[in-house]
């Protein structure tokens, strides 16, 4: 399965799942689901400068990213 972002302008991103990882994570308890997503999410915002994380609370505030 591929997964691949169709923006119009240039850059962006794609990556590729395979039916194998598919299988692992489907083969997760409900809990262990969680925690991966959890992990990950910690993981992006270790990564994130004050600028992301300005753009970030915009939308989660319902916000544009630019406002």
């Amino acid at each position: 399965m591929t997964v691949e972002n169709k923006r119009a302008e240039p850059g962006g991103y794609s990556y590729d799942v395979s039916n194998e990882q598919l299988a692992a994570f489907a083969r997760l308890t409900p809990l262990e689901r969680l925690q991966w997503v959890e992990d990950a999410r910690l993981f992006t915002l270790m990564g994130q400068t004050k600028e992301t994380r300005r753009r970030h609370e915009n939308l989660r505030r319902g916000g544009w990213i630019d406002d």
